[in-house]
């Protein structure tokens, strides 16, 4: 997992400066029937209105950010828009290995107005299953990075979709057949704790990442503490991540067998023993340590500003991508 991590996902870093008003718990999400069973990951801004939030850091591909800014092109003739919550989504299908994305706003947006000016600047709109879909082609300024041409949907008003048309279709099914959570979805963010400002879930096979080489080394914080090892090993890793003057990573990885469980936990548990019996304070520090199965799970603890620099630090060099979404 840690080399499609290095090679995917931090090329995609995002930092929101601004809050949004979302819900206490991912697992609460009003998005959460739109994600097909198919997503390998899914990262959302859930902001509990903590004072001290500082930003949202999510794991993402390098097109998501594209999504987000693009969405926030076209939706930006509504001058009423409001967004309670963001959710991208990317996945693997037969055109590449993580190469389809969807983005998923909720919130308020007039659709006949965000869909006639992009049909006044040249876009044109179809029909799925009864819905009108705007076919959005690459802007300008992505036309190296961005070969597709996506579609969005909004979905009565309050919801946006926005992707590649592979998982947008499987959204826009869940809608029309009124499918509920996908229980495998669900159960994933249920292991989230419900008061965080930003999760990722992480659904990675060994099989494709022994694939592809790391680009660099990640200092990230879970990734020294956990082990490069067992995140290499791991099927899937959900993080949850609450800013604050103290900041927690709140950690769950799930191996493919119980033997590299424990041995991974072991080791965890040796530096957890080693840094509290220690004259020094060091940091970041590990709480709540617990083995399940195949499930380790625990929270990584530290100070705001060491998450923040660290999160800066894995952007593949470039500067942080920010986000200015609407209050």
């Amino acid at each position: 997992m840690l080399k499609l991590l290095n090679r995917y996902l931090f090329v995609g870093l995002l930092i929101a400066t601004s809050s949004i008003d979302g819900i206490a718990s991912p697992v609460e999400s009003k998005l959460l029937p739109l994600i097909p069973r198919e997503a390998q990951i899914v990262a959302g801004i859930e902001d509990p209105h903590n004072p001290d939030t500082r930003g949202h850091m999510l794991l993402v591909t390098a097109n998501n950010t594209f999504d987000f800014d693009d969405c926030q092109s076209l939706t930006g003739v509504d001058m009423h828009r409001g967004i309670d919550e963001t959710i991208w989504v990317a996945a693997s299908s037969q055109q590449g290995e993580l190469n389809e994305h969807m983005l998923l706003v909720a919130g308020r947006h007039d659709r006949q107005h965000i869909f006639q000016a992009a049909e006044r600047n040249g876009m044109t709109t179809g029909f799925y299953r009864g819905l009108e879909v705007l076919l959005v082609k690459p802007f300008a300024r992505e036309q190296e990075q961005m070969h597709d041409t996506r579609w969005m949907a909004i979905l009565d008003g309050q919801a946006v979709v926005f992707g590649t048309p592979w998982l947008v279709k499987k959204a826009l099914d869940r809608y029309v057949d009124h499918e509920p959570p996908d229980p495998l979805v669900a159960g994933r963010l249920g292991r989230l704790h419900p008061l965080v400002n930003s999760w990722n879930v992480l659904v990675m096979p060994h099989e494709i990442s022994s694939k592809h080489g790391g680009l660099r080394q990640s200092p990230a914080p879970w990734i020294d503490l956990l082990g490069r090892d067992m995140v290499e090993a791991a099927d899937e890793l959900t993080l949850g991540i609450r800013y604050g003057s103290t900041a927690r990573v709140d950690f769950v990885v799930r191996t493919a067998d119980n033997c590299t469980t424990s041995c991974g936990a072991d080791g965890t548990a040796r530096w957890h023993v080693f840094q509290a019996s220690s004259s020094q304070r060091l940091r970041p520090r590990i709480e709540n340590l617990s083995i399940e199965q195949n499930l380790i799970r625990g929270s990584i603890v530290l100070p705001g500003k060491e998450l923040s620099a660290c999160f800066k630090s894995v952007s593949c060099d470039e500067p942080a991508r920010r986000i200015e979404p609407d209050r």
